[in-house]
Order: structure tokens, then C-alpha cells, then sequence
């Protein structure tokens, strides 16, 4: 302990690196202790001595041999090991001195060398103060480390950047004390733009810097142009380390670095900003760096080490500091700020704070925050204020057509916020910032008066009640959002508005009123009030409206668009479920480019006019089943998506004008549509055209085939041509881009030789047959090189099926009852290749046939499909991206999937190691309860208490009585994991969620994983016993005697309802080759679904029947000549499978004499 205190004291540590270094446990603990200091700024310097460093980065020869003996001796401290390992890596990258066999140079000399390297270098070198408690510093500093390649010769600049307070200075500090010590001459210039506030102030700045690269002489500057001259002489004689903090002017980036192709090679350049635009000034070579806020795991331990001096939080204060860290939200400043704040405080006194935290931030918080606000011009100030008040979480490209009409010019204002790091764009193109920022805003706001209505912006639903309720409202106030948690009927007046001529934004929802308004603003940009029980008043002129979003109300439209009237701002339409529309009248609204009049019922007729909106890109009018006229012609020459599902008295569709060629989707699902015009082919782009459901439609044009760019395509009920000119087409052109083909519940398709051929589909990757009148599935089906879904439920009139294509993942072949024995055998014989089951021994392409007896049934062979899995060869590690999911009848877990975790309670749980393991099945068995439609059932995972993380979801209105198996990806769950700041024991939970749970809970469910805690460690693979082993969580499974037969078997093969007449004993051990969890048989053949009727529950077999005898019997002879042997030693009779052996050449001890 002694020594590690004097490593913590030490200005500098040298490390000897001798042949035998690695062999002592006290250097290795040494070593670590320093590098640990080292991220505190402590100096390290290694000495290599006749010993290479190679050696030690790749820990091969003495220190290779030194550091497996320590994993044998400490096999409950790998964890130790390991930062052995990873310390001894971390030293070889520092820059040191080597001292090899045979040098010239004797050890006295070098001696001196090393002196001489501490004395002139090293020692003058001040290191900075980072912080008190450097929680998640090490990380970044590795990822900026790792962009600054230290071994390049050449000039790099890595610029840093992020919102204030998240620690970009400090960072930059313990970069800096990191690799000071690599370059000749370095220079730390703290807080850039607090110092350059003058002219005086930038030339004190440029002295500053001049001196630090003259080795400590003072150099006077007498002005800015000179003083630029100076550092550009001085830039190009030394090799240099310049770190600029807080830079907030491009300007100054010149003052200070002229141009970037003065500096030395070998010279690094860090600037730390909260404007990203500023790091434009070193040009496109240089490296971005955006520091985000701490993660979870990180914001806990800083926290508590402020606010309780220690890592752990007191117990009785862990519920509100959880909710204080949520307050904080990973940023640095405030997490230091409050935990210091309430450090030796009472629960009652933390409560307190919390609550006014939320009201009022934190002073030294906002001030901080602040900076970057105070340092935007007036219109980005505006949108600043705007977002954290209303629009957080909005489209961007819907806040900027809403601000444009404001004059606030966003698509300039809303980059520069998000340079300046005061928002941030997801991936979907939402605005989003901080809620410290989002406070900070609305604190701003709050501050411009103490009277609500003197206020430019209004959010809060309590302070809008009072506004609109008391008459208080004033020209002052640019925005009202009132969103009502519940629906409330509101005393507005009818005059509530007139006082607010300046209003833009009115939002609200869940706000009924009882008196007619009879006043709007005319300047509204935005308008959206759901379920508004009035029309607009009549001497509302909505011109400046950008969006109208009045969903489920009582609007009359006639009112709203008065004849004449420009609308040229109008971008956005909502009236969604608006049942008073009959009519849409002419729109003067030129930009128009989203309208939804989905659900209005009594919709008849559109105007003319509509037909001509040049900017028009989304129209949705599904379900208008009043719906009877269009316009007779359309150019749209916008529209990309045309929804006309479910307008039922809809009958003609217009015609298309040449230049209308954007539209991507059509969907005329469940229309009255009689035929399609010709003029169609000219929608060149279209990708997805739905016609399910369209019982009128008799035909399809003759120049369908020239959709060419159609990625989705539904035929449910027209007849196909075979007329010569329209197969000529499709055999000149056909559907290069198909990617799904529906016939579904299409009685009209009877054969499709004529039209199933791979020339004419060469993408298509899913073909829809569902319910239809099928008898043959066609031959050409097998040359379908991307086919991987086929589904064929349904087919009452299905009598022969093909070979299948080698590409083919998901067969779904429920209901289809009329398969004769041959062709139902033959599919159930590719079905086991797909598992791995039966060997492969077609051609390349297809699936091989495999003879088996036409009489075998789906009962048989399947059950000896699941019997068969349990002697499987290990199949080896499943891809990263591999996952699969099966459904099949049932109400009892299979015993054959060997589940070790297994609960009626909606959460199991295990424990893991650093690695997930690449076996992870999860299985549900759903009762005979009849769930409904709306029902769905959420698996999660946490891992270490981390939020969970959805999984998986599904219906389960289709699962009364049926099993849900499925394995996913072990890369997804290896990412997760790395997320839990994983040790070398990992808590893991898996939850299953479902609505009303105590009705709806699946019967039970399991998961079958090779967790820590379960530990069945062998070299052969678990043989057919259903026997299981109980561990953590699970409950033990009945297990077979050794002389097993007929019954015993079907029990355990597929258990599936209902109990067996032999009861196997309970106690009985597998044998010690039989323990090993094997791989599952589907990991190698991605996502196989496969939907069939496997019995009647009533005609369970209480002995083997003959059929699977044969299927067993013809197995062998396939093992006897197949790639790997299956050697199967027989002790009472030939249907003994209780010693069976398999043999993968891993172990011949095992494996008993071949016959």
C-alpha cells in the first residue's frame, strides 16, 4: 500500500522493462497503478532493457508464457489478468528508450540518456489539473488519441465539439498531459474566447503563445498583423503540441494559427469549440471529434462521488438521486454542480432542490448554458426559443416551412444551432436538444416579464388556461401551446383571441369549448386543434397558414376556403376523420404538399383544381367510402404517395398526365375501381401499386409490364392476360425490380406456368398465393434464385409442389389440406434440409430429393424431425446476423429444446460473461385462451440494470393454442451487452410484456442460453434424452431411463398437450457424455418459418408408429454414406437411442467400434 501511495505521489514514473518482468504479480499491479496515474497527468516514462517492445504489445516468448501461468493461478481473477494484459499493450504505445543487446552505448551512458530525457524534456513540462473525479475521461481521450495518430509524421488537427458543460476542456486537458511529453515544445491556451474580447486582449493571447513555443522567453508583440507574422516563423521550426480551448470565432483560429500549413511535421493541433462551423478554418483534412454527454453507468458514479464522496449512493436517498441524475441527463456540469451542492444534505432538503431544479435551474447551470445563447443573432435567438418552447421533437423541414412564414429564415438559423450545439437532428430529421437547453429557453422566456401575458411565448398548460380563460392575452404573446392531459371542456370566450394580432403558433389539444370563436389572428402560421367543435370564423383569412391540422372536427370547408383566396403559404392539411366535408372546393394553395382527408365519410366529390397542385406529394383518402369523384384528370407532377384504400363507391380512376411521373405508391386496396386506364404506364417511377380487394377490377392494362422501377405488387382478383402482345411484353421487358408478387385470395389464378418464369422476375424475392384456386405450384418456381418467402396457406385446390429453390427461408403452407402424399412428402423432405436435418446431396441451387414412403405422414415425419434434432453435430457458431423465428401448434414447451430458464412469471433471469453466448433461444407456450386482434406480446432485455431494450414483438390474436420459438442475432445482443459496462459477471434480465397479464399470460415460456450460472461443461454433444439438468431459474424436466422406447420417445420428442401413460422417472442422471448444450439445428440457415398442421391432438400415438420406423431406418442408410458419421451403438434392440454416440472426430475415446 506504501509503494501505491508513493506511485500517486510521483511527478513522473519510470518503467523498466526487463525479460523476466511479466513473471512478477507485484511489477504487473505496479504497472497498472501507474497508467492510472498517468490519466491524472502523471509523467510515465518506459525503459525497455534488452528486451523488445513488439514482445510486450503482442505478449509473445517469456512475457507470453509469464502471463498463462498467471491465468492458471488465478482462475477466479481473470478479471486481473486481464488489466495485466491490457496495462502491458498500454505501456508499448508511450514513447520510451530502448536499450538493446550488443549496443555500442554502455549501460553507464544510457543511464545518462535517461537522465538527460527527464531532466531536459520531461520535468519542465507543467502538468494541468483536470478534474477531481476523471469518470469517463479515459474512453474519449483512447477514441481522440486514436484520430491524432501519434505514430503519423505527418500534421494533424482534430477539433472538438459539443454543448457547454459537457467537459470539452477537460478532455483536453488529459489529452494534453497524455502526450505532452512526444513533441519537442507544447501549449495549452485555456478559454480563447473569454480572453479575446479586444484588440489588446487577442495580441496578449499571441504573446502568450510565442512564448510558450520559445521555451519560456518573453516575446513582445506590438500588433495583430505582426504577431501573426511571428508564429508563422516560429510554427515551422518545431515539432509542437497546441491545444486552443474554447474557441468560439474563426477569426481567432487565424490570429493565432495563420494558415494550417505552417506547422512542423509531426505538430498536433486540438481545438475545443461550441461552434462546429469554427473548425472549417483548418479545411477539409482535419478531424471532427463531437463529445456527447456521459452515459448512464458514467452519470451514477460521478454523481455519487460529488454528492457522497463514493461511488455507492447512501440508500436512502438512491430514489431521489435517480431522479436527479434523469434530471441531469449525462451533462457533466450540472451532475458535479448539484452533487456538490447537496453533498451532507437530508433526503428532505435533496426533494426540495429536485423540485425547484425542475422550475428554476440551477444558476451556475444556466449561466454556463447560457453563452452560446447570448452568442446568436436575434432571428436564431427567435428559433431558439421557438424549438425549446414548442417544436422539440418536430420535423425539421416542417419547423422550417412554419419559420419561414415567421421571416426568421431557419434554413440558415436552424445550422448555425446546430453548429453552435444548441440542437441536434435525428435520424428520422427531428429537432431535438438537450433539457437543460430546453430549460435554459424557457427560462428566458419566463424572465422577460412576470405577467403571463406579457410573455412572447406561452407552453405550459396551466399558464395557457389562465391566458385564454381570463381574457389576459396581449400583442406581446407570439405562441400558445395548450395541451390538456385530459380532455377538458375550457371556458373560452368567444373575443379570447382578439387581443393577441401577433399570435403565430396556436396549439391545442384535448380542449373542448362551448362558445363559437369570432376571432382568429389572420397572421396564424400554424393552426392545430383535433376535435375543434365549430367552423372557423367567417372573418378568419388564413393566408398566411402554413399548416391546418384539424383532425375529427366540425369544420366546414366552404367557410375555410373562401373562393378566391391565395393560400401561398399552406403547406400541411390534416382533416383526418372530419365528418361535416362533403365537398373539397377549389384550392388557390400553390405549394400544397400534404393532404390528409383520410376517414371522412361523407366525402363525395374533389374539385377539378386539386388535379393541378404542382408541390402536392402526399394525398391520403383512404377509407373516404363515400368517395365517388376525382378529378377526371391529374397532374400531379409532385406526388410521390396516392392513398385511395377502402373508398368503396370509388369506380373510375383519372386520367394521368405524361408529366406525373414521382408517384411511387398507389394504393387502391378495397376500391370500387372498375379498370385502370392506359394512361398508367406513364407513372415511370412507380414502385408499390396495390390492387387487393379490388373486386370490380377485371383486368390489368397491357402495358403494365412497363412499370418497370415496381418493387411491390398486389393482383388479388384481376385475370392475367395470355394474349400475345401482353406476354410479348413481359418476355422483352419484365419486372426487373419486383421484389413481392401477390395473388393472394385471388380465385382467378388457377395456373401461372403461362407467367412464373425467373427471366421475367429476376429480383423477386416473395411470391403471395395465398387463398387462391392453385392446383400445381409451377416447375419454374425452382430456377427462382432470390425466392425466400413463399407463401401457399390457404390453397384448397393444391395438389402437387415442386422442388423448392436453395433460397427459399419461409414456407407457409397452413390449410393447404388437398396436398396429395407424394408432393407433401416431398416438401416435408426439404423442410429437413433446410434444417440441416437430411444431407443435401442435390445440385447446386436446389434442394436435393430424398425418397421417402408416399404414406409417411406430417405427423410422423416431423416428430422425427424434432426427435432427430437432439443427435445433431455441432453446427458451429451461428452468423453475427443470423436469427430465426417459428410458429407452430401446440400448448406444451417442447422438451427437446433443453430450455435451462423456465417461468410462468413475466421475467427470467441469468447471469453472463463478457461475451454473450451465441445460443439464445426463447420459446412460449400460449394456452387455449382466444386472444384478441389488438393483442401483442413484448419480449425485452435489460443487462446490468441498463433500460430495457425491445427484442421482439408480436400478435398474438393468431397464437390460441400455438408455440412461439425464436433465436436472434448475437451480434444485437453482443451490442447491448457492450452497452452495460459489462464485467466478468453480467446480470441479465428477459421480460415478456403483454396487456392484461393476468388473463393473457402465455401458459409458460423459457429461454434456453449457456449462462454462466449453468455450467455443463463436456466435449460431446447432449444425446436424445429429454433429461435436463436444473439450474438458476429452472425447473427440473421429467427424465427417461436408459431403455426408452416407443412411448417415452413421442413423449419427449414433441411434447404437444396432454399426458403420457408412462410416467419416465425423475431421478434418473444422464449419462456424462450427454450434458453438453448443443447448437440449435437452425442457426445456419437464417430466419425458417414454417406454418403446418403437425397432428390432431386426439390421435397422439402411444407407439412408435411404422411410418417413423421407416423414415429411422432410411436415416441410417443416409449417416452410412453421408459426409459425417452417426455411430449408433445398440445394447436391448435397434430402436434404443439412449446410447447413442455421435462421432465429429473431436474425440475418438468416446466414440464406440463403427459397424
Amino acid at each position: 500500500m506504501k509503494l501505491l501511495k508513493a506511485i500517486e505521489l510521483s511527478m513522473i514514473s519510470i518503467v523498466v522493462f526487463s525479460e523476466n518482468y511479466s513473471s512478477s504479480s507485484w511489477c504487473l499491479d505496479e504497472l497498472v497503478k501507474i497508467l492510472e496515474c498517468r490519466n491524472n497527468g502523471q509523467l510515465v516514462l518506459p525503459i525497455f532493457y534488452k528486451v523488445n517492445p513488439s514482445e510486450i504489445r503482442k505478449q509473445k516468448g517469456k512475457f507470453g508464457v509469464a502471463l498463462t501461468q498467471h491465468e492458471e493461478n488465478l482462475k477466479d481473477s481473470m478479471e486481473k489478468v486481464q488489466r495485466w494484459r491490457t496495462a502491458l499493450t498500454k505501456a508499448t504505445d508511450l514513447s520510451g528508450l530502448h536499450y538493446k543487446e550488443g549496443y555500442t552505448e554502455s549501460e553507464t551512458q544510457f543511464i545518462q540518456r535517461i537522465i538527460k530525457e527527464i531532466l531536459g524534456t520531461k520535468l519542465k513540462r507543467t502538468q494541468l489539473f483536470v478534474t477531481k473525479h476523471p469518470v469517463g475521461i479515459d474512453s474519449r481521450v483512447d477514441a481522440i488519441e486514436l484520430l491524432l495518430d501519434m505514430k503519423s509524421n505527418d500534421v494533424r488537427m482534430v477539433g472538438i465539439h459539443g454543448l457547454g458543460g459537457v467537459g470539452k476542456t477537460t478532455i483536453a486537458k488529459a489529452i494534453y498531459n497524455r502526450i505532452a511529453n512526444c513533441f519537442e515544445l507544447s501549449c495549452f491556451l485555456e478559454d480563447v474566447r473569454e480572453k479575446s474580447g479586444t484588440n489588446d486582449d487577442i495580441i496578449k493571447l499571441q504573446e502568450m503563445l510565442l512564448s510558450n513555443i520559445s521555451q519560456g522567453t518573453y516575446v513582445k508583440v506590438d500588433s495583430v498583423p505582426k504577431g501573426i507574422i511571428m508564429i508563422k516563423e516560429r510554427l515551422c521550426r518545431t515539432r509542437l503540441l497546441l491545444i486552443l480551448d474554447n474557441v468560439d470565432e474563426s477569426e481567432m483560429m487565424v490570429n493565432l494559427l495563420g494558415e494550417c500549413n505552417w506547422f512542423t511535421l509531426g505538430s498536433r493541433v486540438i481545438i475545443t469549440t461550441r461552434d462546429k462551423q469554427v473548425l472549417t478554418t483548418f479545411g477539409k483534412d482535419h478531424q471532427n471529434y463531437e463529445l456527447e454527454e456521459l452515459n448512464q453507468f458514467e452519470s451514477h458514479e460521478l454523481f455519487n462521488l460529488y454528492a457522497f464522496q463514493k461511488i455507492e449512493p447512501e440508500k436512502d436517498y438512491s430514489e431521489v438521486a435517480e431522479q436527479i441524475i434523469h434530471y441531469a441527463n449525462g451533462l457533466p456540469l450540472a451532475l458535479k454542480i448539484i452533487g456538490s451542492d447537496l453533498c451532507g444534505k437530508s433526503v428532505c432538503e435533496w426533494k426540495s432542490a429536485l423540485e425547484k431544479y425542475k422550475n428554476i435551474p440551477h444558476e451556475k447551470i444556466q449561466e454556463k448554458l447560457k453563452i452560446s445563447y447570448d452568442g446568436l443573432g436575434k432571428t436564431e435567438k427567435d428559433i431558439f426559443l421557438d424549438i425549446a418552447c414548442f417544436f422539440k421533437g418536430f420535423n425539421r423541414s416542417y419547423v422550417e416551412s412554419i419559420l419561414e412564414a415567421c421571416k426568421l429564415y431557419p434554413g440558415y438559423g436552424i445550422g448555425k444551432l446546430i453548429d453552435k450545439c444548441l440542437i441536434t437532428v435525428g435520424q428520422s430529421g427531428n429537432l431535438w436538444m438537450h433539457d437543460l437547453l430546453q430549460q435554459m429557453g424557457r427560462e428566458i422566456v419566463q424572465q422577460e416579464s412576470e405577467k403571463l401575458g406579457k410573455r412572447s411565448r406561452i407552453w405550459c398548460f396551466e399558464d395557457a388556461y389562465e391566458i385564454l380563460t381570463t381574457n389576459m392575452g396581449s400583442s406581446k404573446i407570439r405562441g400558445i401551446k395548450c395541451y390538456s392531459p385530459q380532455l377538458i371542456m375550457m371556458p373560452i370566450e368567444a373575443k379570447a383571441f382578439e387581443k393577441m394580432k401577433y399570435l403565430k403558433f396556436l396549439m391545442v389539444r384535448n380542449v373542448h369549448i362551448c362558445e363559437e370563436l369570432t376571432y382568429l389572428p389572420n397572421g396564424l402560421t400554424l393552426l392545430q386543434w383535433p376535435e375543434f367543435p365549430f367552423s372557423l370564423p367567417s372573418n378568419y383569412y388564413p393566408q398566411q397558414l402554413v399548416a391546418l391540422e384539424m383532425p375529427r372536427s366540425l369544420i366546414r370547408l366552404e367557410t375555410t376556403f373562401k373562393l378566391g383566396v391565395q393560400l401561398k403559404y399552406l403547406k400541411y392539411i390534416d382533416f383526418n376523420r372530419c365528418e361535416f366535408i362533403t365537398d373539397l372546393p377549389e384550392l388557390c394553395a400553390p405549394n400544397l404538399e400534404k393532404m390528409d382527408l383520410s376517414y371522412c365519410q361523407n366525402l363525395v366529390k374533389v374539385n377539378e383544381s386539386v388535379g393541378f397542385l404542382d408541390k402536392l406529394r402526399i394525398w391520403k383518402l383512404q377509407s373516404c367510402r363515400k368517395l365517388q369523384f376525382l378529378p377526371n384528370n391529374l397532374r400531379l407532377k409532385s406526388l410521390e404517395q396516392f392513398l385511395l384504400k377502402d373508398c368503396l363507391r370509388l369506380e373510375k380512376f383519372p386520367n394521368i398526365d405524361p408529366e406525373m411521373k414521382c408517384l411511387r405508391e398507389l394504393n387502391l386496396r378495397g376500391s370500387g375501381i372498375r379498370e385502370l386506364p392506359s394512361s398508367i404506364k406513364h407513372l415511370t417511377r412507380l414502385s408499390s401499386l396495390d390492387l387487393q380487394d379490388c373486386k370490380n377490377l377485371r383486368y390489368l392494362p397491357d402495358d403494365i409490364y412497363k412499370l418497370q422501377l415496381l418493387i411491390e405488387l398486389y393482383i388479388p382478383t384481376a385475370k392475367l392476360r395470355q394474349t400475345c402482345d401482353y406476354l410479348d411484353g413481359f418476355s422483352s421487358y419484365g419486372f426487373l425490380m419486383l421484389d413481392f408478387l401477390s395473388f393472394r385470395g385471388n380465385k382467378n389464378i388457377i395456373e401461372l406456368d403461362f407467367l412464373m418464369k425467373p427471366e421475367y422476375f429476376p429480383s423477386l424475392k416473395s411470391l403471395d398465393l395465398c387463398a387462391t384456386n392453385i392446383v400445381s405450384i409451377p416447375e419454374s418456381l425452382s430456377r427462382f434464385t432470390t425466392l425466400e418467402i413463399l407463401d401457399i396457406g390457404d390453397c384448397k385446390q393444391l395438389r402437387e409442389i415442386p422442388r423448392l429453390p436453395q433460397s427459399v427461408q419461409i414456407v407457409d403452407v397452413s390449410n393447404s389440406c388437398s396436398l396429395n402424399p407424394q408432393p407433401s412428402s416431398r416438401l416435408l423432405n426439404q423442410i429437413g434440409e433446410f434444417l440441416g436435418i437430411f444431407p443435401n446431396k442435390g445440385c447446386k441451387g436446389t434442394r436435393s430429393r430424398i425418397s421417402m414412403d408416399p404414406q409417411t405422414s406430417s405427423t410422423d415425419i416431423l416428430d422425427e424431425v424434432r426427435s432427430y434434432h437432439s443427435v445433431l453435430p455441432d453446427m458451429g457458431s451461428k452468423p453475427e446476423d443470423d436469427y430465426f423465428i417459428i410458429r407452430l401448434p401446440g400448448t406444451e414447451i417442447p422438451k427437446w429444446l433443453k430450455l435451462n430458464h423456465e417461468s410462468d412469471g413475466n421475467v427470467i433471469s441469468f447471469w453472463v460473461g463478457r461475451t454473450f453466448p451465441n445460443i439464445f433461444d426463447v420459446c412460449f407456450a400460449f394456452g387455449l385462451v382466444k386472444y384478441s386482434w389488438t393483442s401483442s406480446c413484448y419480449v425485452c432485455l435489460s443487462i446490468n440494470g441498463l433500460e430495457k431494450e425491445s427484442l421482439l414483438s408480436t400478435p398474438t390474436y393468431e397464437f390460441s393454442d400455438h408455440l412461439w420459438i425464436f433465436s436472434l442475432s448475437n451480434k444485437k445482443l453482443q451490442d447491448q451487452l457492450n452497452k452495460s459496462n459489462p464485467s466478468e459477471q453480467n446480470y441479465v434480465e428477459v421480460t415478456c410484456e403483454m396487456e392484461d397479464w393476468v388473463k393473457n399470460h402465455p401458459r409458460r415460456w423459457g429461454v434456453r442460453v449457456e449462462c454462466i450460472c449453468c455450467s455443463q461443461k463436456s466435449d460431446v454433444i447432449q444425446l436424445p434424452s429429454p433429461s435436463a439438468t436444473p439450474s438458476c431459474g429452472s425447473s427440473s424436466a421429467p427424465l427417461l431411463p436408459t431403455s426408452s422406447c416407443g412411448t417415452d420417445m413421442d413423449q419427449w420428442a414433441f411434447n404437444n398437450g396432454g399426458e403420457s401413460r408412462h410416467r419416465p422417472r425423475r431421478n434418473h442422471r444422464p449419462p456424462p457424455y450427454a450434458r453438453r448444450p448443443q447448437k440449435h439445428y437452425l442457426s445456419h440457415f437464417g430466419w425458417l418459418r414454417i406454418r403446418f398442421r403437425l397432428w390432431k391432438r386426439s390421435s397422439r400415438p402411444t407407439r412408435i408408429p411404422t411410418a417413423t420406423l421407416k423414415c429411422r431406418a432410411l436415416i441410417r442408410e443416409l449417416e452410412e454414406i453421408g459426409p459425417r458419421s452417426f455411430n449408433n451403438g445398440e445394447e436391448d434392440s435397434g430402436l434404443s437411442m439412449a446410447h447413442t454416440f455421435v462421432n465429429d472426430c473431436s474425440n475418438p475415446k468416446l466414440c464406440p467400434p463403427s459397424k
